[in-house]
């Protein structure tokens, strides 16, 4: 799957020791998450078992299945698009089902203005008030994927 690669890309697989991924605290998300692999925020805390790599990349492609079911419910045409729903599956990782439900980028979808859409898929950019170059490229590659879909 696309969002696969695009997540794991930006991501990263963060606080390797030896063949072990281990949680660590995301503090550049408001409030500090913990956080673990590619980005899994769910579930994990501060005593989370750590896992292998392949364990993380798992569960980024089943986190990610699941994320993108949420978004078709919320906005079922995602269906049709599968680069479409790639981006938006990417960017609900990073931003979370709570924000893709509340979003202008969820709305615009739902009325067909994709065009538009492709255009607030580019946003948040910023983390603790400034923004980011890594979350910038991010989101432009997202915005890209999207455009495909369209």
């Amino acid at each position: 799957c696309s969002s696969d690669l695009l997540v794991a890309y930006f991501e990263g697989c963060e606080k390797r020791r030896g063949d072990l991924v281990y949680p660590y605290l995301d503090k550049l998300a408001k409030p500090p998450v913990w956080t673990r692999g590619y980005g899994r925020t769910y579930g994990i805390v501060e005593n989370s078992s750590p896992i292998s790599q392949s364990e993380a990349k798992a569960e980024l492609g089943e986190g990610l299945q699941k994320y993108a079911e949420a978004c078709v419910k919320l906005a079922p045409a995602l269906a049709e698009r599968p680069a479409c729903l790639a981006a938006v599956a990417s960017w609900a990782w990073n931003c979370g089902i709570g924000a893709f439900r509340a979003s202008r980028l969820r709305r615009a979808i739902n009325d067909g203005r994709l065009s538009e859409a492709a255009e607030f898929i580019k946003k948040p950019r910023t983390a603790g008030g400034v923004e980011l170059k890594g979350l910038a490229r991010r989101r432009d590659a997202e915005a890209a994927l999207f455009l495909k879909g369209i």
